[in-house]
């Protein structure tokens, strides 16, 4: 009996040691009648246990193969122990059988630590692993020639709030989540750029390069304009346009209670126990597919992992202004009463359906954030016991029995083509393999489907592949006719920005006679482009003054037709970029208070020196090696800011709140016990949605750790510069709130008063 087991061990071991690591394993068998889905939609199971585990990300290859990110290295038990322990991979699922199951898998790269994102661009693999994100060619499924792209794009931060997503969008610039930079890679060279921050993680765009995400409260905020256009000026402070509160109602409806970080607080819970809203939104998709019914298309999907559900929101535009409501006031669009479920990526597929990255595990939190309560729930559930578990599943409405495409296979001209295909993820990739392979034999093809409006959506791929190509024309812009969509002719007035110094100094007239005729549309969308762009026209060696009246009289006449809206005051004062003064006293006795305000906010900027904080490095004035700012930057700034300036829509600016200026007692007593309700910032009341939880029940945080980021949020951003003792901290670990919840504003004045 002895030497049986031992000849089973070393089988065992021969092979777990194997070294060729792709392998077949027969496909998974998982009971999916648990699951509830909407509108006749079914639900197949791609990908599974064994071949997969902890999933956080996927992606399509040219072959429609599926590359799976795998973070099983994320909370292995419920003390987060062995964290450190690199296992984390990036696979590569096939289906050899073709039955839409995968059965074969392969590893590209292993012993990553924790790894958040990727993208396959420019023939490779872009990927990040904190704090660096890396990009590698791609030769035979390995590996190759890896660059450092950036050093810096995750440092710092708990693992929940550090940059993810990168996405590739229309405008040729690669984007992400929870992060206020973009990339791009031109002729070998890669770019970085500052652009607006947005959400927490996942991000998505719409058919027209309008980017959407959200936070953990909040199902989906969005941008009414595509990127960086409302940063041009960098003394400009937006507050329309970008980051809107797309879809306000944050309601869930849970098949049955599950186990949530603030279970405790008032109004969180039902009096069945079931959740209430959100509290894990994440990973965002608009669906841009071609195997949904119609109603379907350009509709969010939000992934709801804290009930084991996806919620779809139905999307309407009128006039630029996008607003979101859920399908459903009483059910979700998919949802289980598996509490193994946890949806956490969504992606458009290249049949035209969608796939559900499914981390499928019991516990979802983070150790640094996670209550008390919440491990009750996660023990008393034996929810730590579901681990070592993965799937992918796939939605779809119609079968879909046709050959996959290989588009490495297509020719250039086979390329342009499928930009008139109704599937967004065929066309982004013709679009993205045009560019890379350098597709200068089609140009003509491209400037034909550029001018031809039967298919505005193919017209504006084929003008932002022109413009990846470097290969936009001058006279684009007066080719334009006055019926085609106002979504092409806004396309082409931004894309030709950079030409005016290209333009002969004949077509001059001819230009601005264009810009005009297009005002006299009077349509919104168009008159808001030519708001933001048609300043360029201004901006070369030989300017004028008479070109320079007739920029400012055609912005006058923007203004006045919207006079009070805010967003077009500031698409004008996005454009100007150092014309402010000037403009101003163009506009004295005509244009609008809003406007002039606007103007004068930029000018105070300028006076003062205070950038847009995307365009600024905030010195905190302390050592960055000492302790306090170690653990602020680990535990506070993924919400508050490297430099407490706080984030949009996220967490309060410390730099001005009312309550770091006062005892040091109450600061410690927030970063204990946590904060909700109203607070005052700068004077003035301001309600978040999300509250602030409290960090007492992380074990790692002694007193004396608690004592040091006091100390340092006492002196970096308040002008009363104080600490606390270790004995005071003890002694506030034991001061619990009214009601056992969160400490509120009114509560801590009252016990704090002098």
């Amino acid at each position: 009996m002895m030497q049986s087991k031992y000849l089973l061990f070393i089988l065992i071991f021969f092979i777990s040691c194997q070294p060729d690591l792709s392998s077949d394993i027969s496909e998974p068998k998982i009971d999916l009648s648990d699951f509830t889905l909407q509108d006749n939609f079914q639900l197949e199971l791609i990908a599974s246990e064994p071949l997969i585990e902890a999933p956080v990300a996927m992606t399509f290859d040219n072959q429609g193969r599926v590359w799976v990110m795998e973070m099983p290295d994320y909370m292995p038990n419920i003390h987060g122990s062995d964290e450190d322990v690199a296992r984390g991979r990036i696979i590569i699922l096939e289906d050899k059988n073709g039955n839409g199951r995968m059965d074969h898998t392969k590893v590209f790269l292993e012993k990553l630590h924790q790894p958040r994102a990727m993208a396959l661009v420019y023939g490779g693999l872009l990927y990040a692993e904190a704090p660096n994100l890396f990009f590698v060619e791609i030769e035979n499924d390995q590996p190759k020639n890896r660059v450092l792209v950036d050093s810096l794009y995750a440092v710092g931060g708990n693992v929940e709030h550090q940059p993810n997503g990168l996405m590739m969008n229309l405008d040729n610039w690669i984007y992400n989540a929870k992060s206020n930079f973009r990339y791009r890679r031109v002729e070998g060279v890669w770019k970085k750029e500052p652009t607006h921050f947005r959400g927490q993680w996942g991000i998505t765009r719409d058919d027209y390069g309008r980017l959407f995400y959200n936070d953990n409260s909040n199902p989906l905020y969005g941008d009414y304009v595509m990127p960086n256009q409302m940063t041009r000026n960098k003394f400009l402070h937006p507050k329309k346009g970008v980051g809107e509160n797309i879809c306000a109602d944050r309601s869930l409806y849970p098949l049955q209670s599950t186990a949530v970080n603030r279970g405790y607080m008032d109004g969180m819970l039902d009096k069945e126990g079931k959740l209430i809203s959100f509290t894990s939104a994440c990973s965002p998709m608009i669906y841009r597919g071609n195997n949904f019914d119609e109603k379907y298309e350009g509709n969010a999907f939000v992934c709801a992992p804290e009930i084991n559900a996806i919620k779809r929101i139905t999307l309407s535009e009128n006039d630029g202004k996008i607003e979101g409501q859920p399908a459903w006031n009483d059910k979700e669009f998919l949802i289980t009463s598996d509490e193994g479920f946890r949806p956490v990526n969504l992606n458009n597929a290249p049949d035209g359906s969608f796939y559900i990255t499914d981390m499928h595990r019991g516990i979802i939190q983070h150790k640094v954030y996670m209550t008390a309560y919440l491990k009750k729930q996660i023990e008393e559930r034996q929810l730590d016991t579901i681990i070592n578990s993965g799937r992918i599943f796939r939605v779809f409405q119609k079968e879909n029995k046709s050959e996959k495409i290989d588009l490495e296979k297509l020719s250039n001209e086979e390329l342009c083509e499928l930009l008139k295909n109704k599937n967004g993820w065929l066309r982004d990739r013709a679009q993205q393999l045009l560019i890379h392979r350098n597709a200068t034999d089609v140009i003509e093809k491209l400037k034909s489907i550029a001018m031809n409006s039967e298919n505005h959506i193919a017209q504006i791929h084929a003008c932002w592949i022109l413009e990846g190509l470097n290969y936009l024309y001058e006279v684009a812009l007066l080719d334009a006719k006055n019926d085609w969509h106002p979504k092409v002719i806004s396309t082409i007035i931004r894309l030709t920005e950079d030409y005016p110094d290209k333009f002969d100094l004949e077509l001059e007239e001819e230009v601005f006679k264009k810009y005009n005729q297009f005002f006299q549309l009077k349509n919104k969308e168009i008159d808001l482009q030519l708001a933001f762009s048609i300043n360029t026209f201004d901006r070369r060696q030989t300017s004028t003054i008479e070109r320079r009246n007739n920029v400012n009289t055609l912005l006058l006449k923007i203004n006045q037709r919207y006079p009070n809206d805010e967003l077009f005051a500031e698409a004008i004062v996005s454009s100007l970029q150092g014309g402010e003064k000037s403009f101003l006293d163009f506009i004295k006795r005509e244009g609008s208070e809003t406007l002039k305000n606007k103007l004068n906010q930029v000018l105070e900027n300028i006076k003062n020196n205070n950038p847009n904080r995307i365009y600024k490095q905030v010195k905190i004035g302390m050592d960055d090696k000492t302790v306090g700012r170690d653990l602020f930057n680990i535990h506070c700034a993924a919400c508050h800011g490297i430099g407490g300036e706080g984030i949009q829509n996220l967490a309060p600016s410390l730099l001005a709140a009312d309550l770091v200026e006062m005892d040091p007692a109450i600061t410690t007593s927030i970063i204990l016990h946590g904060l909700q309700g109203e607070i005052t910032i700068d004077g003035k009341m301001v309600k978040f949605n999300a509250a602030m939880p409290g960090l007492k029940d992380n074990e790692e945080l002694t007193d004396e750790k608690i004592a040091a980021i006091t100390a340092y949020v006492k002196n970096a951003f308040s002008l009363t510069p104080e600490g606390i003792k270790i004995e005071k901290v003890k002694e506030l670990r034991n001061e619990i709130p009214e009601g056992g919840a969160l400490f509120s504003e009114k509560e801590l004045l009252e016990k704090y008063k002098k």
